[in-house]
């Protein structure tokens, strides 16, 4: 397989072509009770993360330590931003970790409310999993390349926006074996970042 060198533009404009433009937005939060879901059935977000400063600039989304951590000493993120949102990508294909993981955020009408709806429509693999520290998470492939390294994985940080992170691989990578794995290990440093961020 090859390393897709704009891993994170190529799948975010799969999901924004896939949103329909006619979904209703969220009620401000109040001290009431809130429903469970937003328009289009996706979960209600309860504590939102404020995004701004990442997606002026994507490649701070994951630091440096962490990124040396996740098994990639040394490598430097580089934007890859296009008319979904704003990203960033760690191209490690020619270091031992044969990995490049990235991060995106997508615009605003791209959130999982006008995702959810056309899940069976857009993609070919569409499945929720666990919640990354309280946040609603689902493996989203347009491709299942899940057997060639590769696994992207969608995190609602509030019920306006929408951040896809992914994760491909060279056969011989140390996490080659479960992309899945990878790929939700990577989102999980990025909503750490976001929340101390956010603070």
């Amino acid at each position: 397989m090859r390393i897709r060198s704009i891993v994170v533009g190529t799948a975010a404009l799969a999901l924004l072509a896939g949103c329909g433009t006619g979904g209703g937005t969220a009620g401000t939060p109040t001290t009431a009770s809130q429903p469970t879901s937003t328009s289009g059935g996706a979960p209600r977000i309860d504590n939102p993360l404020d995004v701004k400063a990442f997606t002026a600039d994507p490649c701070k989304t994951v630091t440096a330590a962490q990124v040396e951590g996740f098994g990639l000493p040394g490598t430097s993120g580089r934007v890859s931003t296009t008319a979904a949102g704003e990203g960033c990508v760690w191209l490690g294909a020619s270091t031992p970790a044969k990995m490049a993981p990235g991060v995106a955020f997508l615009h605003e009408s791209a959130n999982l409310g006008t995702i959810l709806p056309n899940e069976d429509v857009t993609y070919k693999v569409f499945e929720p999993q666990p919640a990354i520290q309280g946040y609603p998470a689902y493996v989203a492939l347009i491709a299942d390349q899940r057997n060639d390294g590769g696994c992207d994985v969608l995190v609602g940080v509030s019920d306006e926006r929408a951040m896809l992170v992914s994760f491909s691989s060279f056969a011989g990578s140390p996490k080659f074996a479960d992309p899945c794995a990878a790929v939700t290990e990577f989102a999980n440093l990025a909503v750490t970042t976001i929340k101390a961020g956010a603070k």
